[in-house]
């Protein structure tokens, strides 16, 4: 039995990203970002990057059940907090490096003018930030009651995005940057105001392992030119 459970761990090993390569953990609204930058980052070091995309607070579960992460990308500062607290990852590398909006869209081609028209309104759940933010703003602006039997609940911004395109959702409250991914599929309804919720800011931290690459890949990220950013529908923390 010993000898079986040796087998299975030395199988599971080549899934863990091994010396000279990083990898990344990110909340699902940053993948396209993430993906080329790290394919730059390849390019330049030659250190394979290696990804996993899902909503902030389901990798801080993962991290913390001892799922291997080399770098934390979260849309929340709280989940990097949360980790700090466990002392799962290095203090001194939590950064902030981007930023962006919310926005409330629905399908392309739809008659809906306000939010307040929709009969289903997608948003995140409470593992996902976009969720929060989405929910702390709804409160603000007063409009929490009168929506809240309407809201249906995804598990990351990524999912909001698609029951919007199809049609499973009237409405939903997105990232911009995710809008800017989809903007040809989605009818931008308003922009939440800045106000209305705290702000939105993406973190980067280390866990520990591979330091030395993920320090390098931190780095890399403060380096790349705003335009970058831009790109994807971010604003580059300084």
């Amino acid at each position: 039995m010993r000898l079986l459970v040796l087998i299975i761990t030395f199988l599971l090993l080549p899934s863990l990203a091994s010396a000279g390569e990083i990898l990344i953990s990110s909340a699902a609204g940053m993948m396209e970002f993430i993906k080329e930058v790290g394919k730059e980052f390849e390019r330049r070091t030659g250190k394979e990057v290696v990804f996993n995309f899902s909503s902030s607070g389901k990798i801080a579960k993962q991290i913390e059940a001892g799922a291997p992460t080399d770098l934390f990308i979260s849309a929340s500062k709280f989940w990097i907090d949360y980790l700090k607290r466990r002392g799962l990852i290095e203090k001194e590398t939590a950064i902030p490096f981007a930023s962006t909006e919310l926005v409330v869209v629905a399908p392309k081609g739809s008659k809906l003018n306000s939010l307040l028209e929709a009969e289903t309104v997608a948003v995140g759940n409470k593992f996902a930030p976009v969720g929060a933010y989405a929910l702390e703003s709804l409160k603000r602006l007063g409009l929490y009651e009168k929506l809240k039997s309407r809201l249906i609940y995804a598990p990351n911004v990524r999912q909001i995005t698609l029951w919007v395109m199809s049609g499973n959702a009237d409405a939903g409250i997105i990232y911009y940057s995710d809008f800017v991914k989809y903007r040809k599929k989605l009818k931008p309804l308003k922009v939440l105001p800045e106000n209305s919720h705290s702000p939105i800011e993406f973190f980067a931290a280390c866990t520990g392992s591979s330091l030395k690459e993920c320090r390098e890949f931190e780095e890399f990220l403060k380096e790349l030119p705003d335009e970058v950013y831009e790109k994807y529908g971010f604003k580059k923390v300084k």
